[in-house]
């Protein structure tokens, strides 16, 4: 039996998917309250706790071969650090209870303390589950993470943090972390796994990949680092919120967010993305 967090979510829900579809026993953790048929119609347990509760977690646990964790940034406190702590902490607690053997979804950078805004949750996550003996898989940037600017896109304009435009930086998509979750699941040892595409792809790389998709000219282009700010308030987040993401992209174009290693290769292209996202079969944001 495997039992995965964040089962609703992007990666969660695929890694579910795929042990399912490989006739794996599998048991969700869903938040308490959400529906769980759909999850009970595909074949899969339901459990349901809330991720900074231990004993809950324990419960869910218990039993499994492998659990499968993640820490996602919650940006709508005012201290997303102490959320994250809080969080590892009842991982760390549950894991060593239940005895089950973790793979954690981490992040490119995620080997700094800090200078890397967001990924520092997973920093934070890295350092309470290592002592157990849990894997580590660190993607680079999710390509789903574009399909917040499609519309922007289908006015000829694929606007960028990533600076310059033509500068190639490591994305993958979301069926190659699952597969490779999967495996390390699967594995039963502990290790680090770093995640790219095929090939690294610059801004301009994804606008045409995109213009190819819709069939119209795309154009990428900066977004001035003193736009960063008001760019990102559309979205009602709190200035803690904006100013770690704007550390981030710093880190990520000063290049001090980067692999550690060489990392292993996915088969998703941005190519391959592009034309999934606008025939409807896209990878959704979470």
């Amino acid at each position: 039996m495997f039992v995965i967090t964040g089962a609703n979510g992007q990666t969660g829900g695929a890694v579910a998917r795929t042990l399912l579809q490989q006739n794996q026993p599998v048991r969700v953790v869903l938040r308490p309250g959400r529906p769980s048929q759909e999850w009970r119609d595909q074949g899969a347990e339901v459990a349901h706790a809330d991720v900074q509760d231990a004993a809950a977690l324990t419960v869910a646990f218990t039993g499994t071969r492998a659990a499968y964790v993640l820490n996602p940034p919650d940006y709508l406190v005012n201290d997303m650090l102490v959320s994250a702590h809080a969080v590892a902490d009842a991982y760390r607690a549950a894991l060593a209870a239940s005895g089950t053997r973790a793979v954690a979804l981490s992040a490119m950078g995620s080997q700094h303390a800090e200078g890397t805004g967001n990924i520092v949750t997973t920093y934070i996550l890295e350092q309470a589950l290592r002592p157990l003996g849990a894997s580590f898989v660190r993607p680079g940037s999710f390509m789903p993470n574009w399909l917040s600017s499609v519309p922007a896109m289908r006015t000829g304009v694929l606007p960028s943090f990533f600076a310059p435009v033509d500068r190639q930086f490591p994305q993958v998509a979301v069926a190659d972390i699952a597969d490779t979750v999967v495996r390390e699941l699967r594995r039963g040892d502990s290790r680090t796994v770093e995640l790219a595409g095929p090939a690294d792809y610059a801004p301009t790389d994804v606008a045409a990949a995109f213009a190819s998709a819709l069939g119209q000219p795309i154009t990428a282009q900066s977004i001035e680092r003193d736009q960063w700010p008001q760019a990102l308030s559309q979205f009602g987040l709190p200035p803690s919120a904006i100013n770690g993401l704007i550390e981030m992209w710093e880190g990520f174009n000063s290049g001090h967010i980067d692999f550690e290693g060489i990392p292993e290769r996915g088969q998703v292209t941005i190519e391959d993305f592009a034309k999934a996202s606008v025939g409807g079969d896209a990878e959704t944001r979470t």
